[in-house]
């Protein structure tokens, strides 16, 4: 008894480990070539497409990183305006307002504010609904997070988008968290790629 038990473990956690790791591959294949760190070598897009960073009651890690690659494409003339898209749904929490303010303060010029982005594919979604938007943007996030907007990018529009990778972080347990949650959310983005097809 012991025995089956072990087995049929056994063969649950190789399926579960095998579809994580061919999702992965999946999502790091298609951002393959679109992800760009050299500012100088990414192509000029019309609009950027600023991802919040998620709630918290305190900025990300990865909250200034994201806002200066912002301020960095705008004035190396990489892209003409920003739409932001983050959180604020909430009377203690308000990322959009804050990122805005901040690139409105370094002369960003701001095209749009979506403060419905509550994760990467609503952000997606809702920019692809408005006319144009979709069709010459660069996404700005870190490269881990890059690489899933650029697969829902490929769902979601008829031009996929470029991405810019803002600075990671050093902090090794946000390493380890991230991680854990890209893998996860990655998976769950090609597992609802299929059931949108």
């Amino acid at each position: 008894m012991k025995r089956t038990l072990f087995i049929i473990s056994s063969v649950i956690l190789a399926t579960i480990f095998t579809v994580v790791l061919a999702c992965n591959l999946i999502v790091i294949q298609v951002g393959n070539g679109k992800c760009y760190d050299d500012i100088d070598a990414i192509p000029h897009r019309t609009y950027g497409l600023l991802l919040g960073t998620g709630r918290s009651t305190t900025p990300s890690p990865y909250y200034d990183a994201r806002l200066q690659a912002t301020i960095d494409l705008f004035r190396a003339g990489k892209i003409d305006s920003v739409i932001v898209s983050g959180e604020n749904l909430y009377e203690d929490y308000y990322e959009v307002d804050s990122m805005v303010i901040a690139l409105e303060e370094a002369g960003v010029p701001i095209r749009m504010v979506d403060p419905y982005g509550t994760n990467t594919y609503a952000s997606l979604r809702r920019i692809g609904t408005f006319e144009g938007l979709s069709t010459s943007m660069t996404i700005i996030s870190q490269y881990f997070h890059n690489q899933r907007a650029i697969f829902y990018g490929t769902i979601l529009y008829d031009e996929t988008p470029i991405a810019y990778n803002a600075q990671d972080t050093d902090i090794w347990y946000w390493d380890i968290w991230r991680f854990m949650r890209e893998s996860l959310a990655r998976t769950k983005a090609v597992l609802f790629s299929l059931l949108l097809a």
